[in-house]
């Protein structure tokens, strides 16, 4: 009797920590199912190009979303820099041209005629402002006809891309990877700004915020006007070069023949 009532008991034992194990398996799959359906719905919605936000794990990451108003296809034109005129988007490509877009189709209006390589290009609210490539020259055009008005030679810098704003031109060098403040009555760099990326594939300043592409880490920065972060974004494409901004929106390019229009909150 005794041994029966021994075994009895081996055998609820086991059952209870077969039980136990079986349900944390299932528990296990179970948690496993939801992440992965998680992730699944997050490719989803990246994929449908209707809202993007970065991941909120990501101790570099801001959770708050933006959203893609728009994505202009540009087919062999790969953007290496934007600015926006108003009424037109400009682009400065991988080939060197200077290109101006419908900013709600990203038809081709016309080109203007250049002849050496560029890196940037901004906007000051008449004209247009080059950047030649490899060099710290910055060339001031007409963005009718594209004849010359000026060139400022810089005292240092390899230039890149270009922005415009608060009466001042920035560029980023990429010797020092900051951003250059260049007075353009007299072509001095009044200061330097330090940035948080390893590189700078895009540059805007708002009015009051800078933002910046780092394409080597797969982001955009918001930052202040010392150069401090506010935010920071995955951006729309593992490609993103060139920024432009206006009317409370952010194109940023894609050298995958694309221009994204974000409308960040």
């Amino acid at each position: 009797m005794k041994k029966k009532q021994l075994v009895l008991t081996c055998a609820l034992v086991s059952y209870s920590k077969f039980s136990t194990i079986f349900k944390k398996k299932i528990c296990y799959l179970r948690d496993l199912s939801c992440a992965a359906g998680f992730i699944f719905s997050l490719l989803c919605l990246s994929g449908c190009n209707d809202r993007l936000f970065d991941n909120p794990l990501d101790p570099d990451g801001d959770t708050r979303a933006y959203e893609i108003l728009a994505t202009l296809q540009t087919a062999n034109i790969m953007p290496l820099d934007l600015t926006f005129s108003g009424d037109v988007l400009w682009v400065v490509d991988v080939q060197s041209r200077i290109l101006a877009l419908n900013y709600n189709s990203g038809a081709l209006i016309r080109e203007l005629d250049f002849s050496e390589l560029l890196s940037g290009i901004a906007y000051d609210g008449n004209d247009l402002w080059l950047a030649v490539k490899n060099t710290n020259q910055i060339v001031q055009i007409n963005l009718v006809n594209g004849a010359r008005i000026r060139v400022l030679n810089l005292l240092r810098g390899n230039l890149g891309c270009l922005a415009y704003g608060a009466d001042r031109l920035y560029a980023a060098d990429k010797l020092t990877n900051t951003i250059l403040v260049i007075n353009t009555e007299n072509g001095t760099i009044e200061k330097s700004i330090s940035q948080p990326g390893f590189t700078i594939d895009g540059l805007v300043f708002d009015g009051s915020h800078f933002w910046t592409i780092d394409a080597s880490q797969n982001k955009i920065y918001r930052l202040d006007e010392t150069g401090a972060v506010v935010n920071i974004y995955e951006p729309p494409s593992r490609s993103a070069a060139g920024l432009a901004s206006g009317e409370n929106i952010i194109w940023c390019g894609d050298q995958m023949g694309k221009i994204y229009k974000l409308q960040f909150q």
